[in-house]
C-alpha cells in the first residue's frame, strides 16, 4: 500500500502544476470557438487531462527529485526490457509467494487500474465504442513503452497488455454506470 501512496504522492506536484495551464488553454480555446459551454463536459475533461499529466509523470516525464535547496532530474536507473508476453504472471506469482505483495499491487493491478480512467473518460466524454477506446488506450500504452526505451525505466510487453486490459475495464465500468445513471452520464457528452 505504501508503494501506491508513493506513486500518488509523486503524481500530485505535476497534476497541480498542470491545472492552471489547462484552465488557461481551455479558456482561450472556448473563447475562440464561442461555443456554448457544457460544464459537465468541461469538468470531466479537466479531471481527465490532469489525470493524463499524472500518468505521464510516472511513465514518460523524467523523474524529478526535490531537495532542501535545489532539484535535479534523475538520470540513473535500471532499464529492463521484457518482450515475453505474460511473463508478468509468473514473476508476480513468484514475488507474492516470497511475501512481496507490492508486485501484485504495482506490476499487475497497478498497470490495469492505471489505464481504467482512459477507457472510462473517453467513453464518458465522447461516447466512444469499446473498440475505439481500447485502441486509443493501446496506442497511449505503446507510446509510453517505446518512450521508456530511452529512459531509465522498464519497457515491458506485459505493461502494454495489462494497460490495454485496463482501458477495456474502464470502458466496462462506464457501460455499467451508464445503465444505472444514464441521465447523469449523458450530461458529460461533448455537444457540437
Amino acid at each position: 500500500m505504501n508503494a501506491i501512496l508513493r506513486f500518488i504522492d509523486n503524481m500530485i506536484p505535476y497534476m497541480v502544476l498542470s491545472m492552471p495551464l489547462y484552465l488557461i488553454a481551455r479558456i482561450i480555446i472556448v473563447k475562440k470557438k464561442g461555443a456554448k459551454i457544457n460544464w459537465f463536459h468541461e469538468a470531466g475533461s479537466f479531471i481527465f487531462a490532469v489525470f493524463l499529466v499524472g500518468l505521464a509523470s510516472q511513465t514518460v516525464i523524467p523523474k524529478l527529485e526535490f531537495g532542501n535547496v535545489r532539484f535535479n532530474i534523475v538520470t540513473n536507473g535500471i532499464h529492463k526490457t521484457n518482450l515475453i508476453p505474460f511473463n508478468v504472471f509468473r514473476e508476480t506469482y513468484i514475488e507474492v509467494m516470497h511475501g512481496n505483495i507490492n508486485a501484485l499491487l504495482i506490476n499487475f493491478l497497478g498497470n490495469i487500474l492505471m489505464f481504467a480512467p482512459i477507457g472510462f473518460f473517453l467513453s464518458l466524454l465522447w461516447d466512444m465504442k469499446a473498440r475505439k477506446a481500447t485502441l486509443i488506450g493501446f496506442s497511449i500504452s505503446l507510446f509510453i513503452e517505446i518512450t521508456q526505451l530511452f529512459l531509465p525505466r522498464g519497457t515491458d510487453v506485459d505493461d502494454l497488455i495489462l494497460n490495454t486490459a485496463g482501458t477495456l475495464l474502464g470502458f466496462l465500468i462506464y457501460k455499467l454506470l451508464s445503465k444505472v445513471l444514464g441521465k447523469v452520464i449523458s450530461k458529460f457528452r461533448y455537444q457540437k
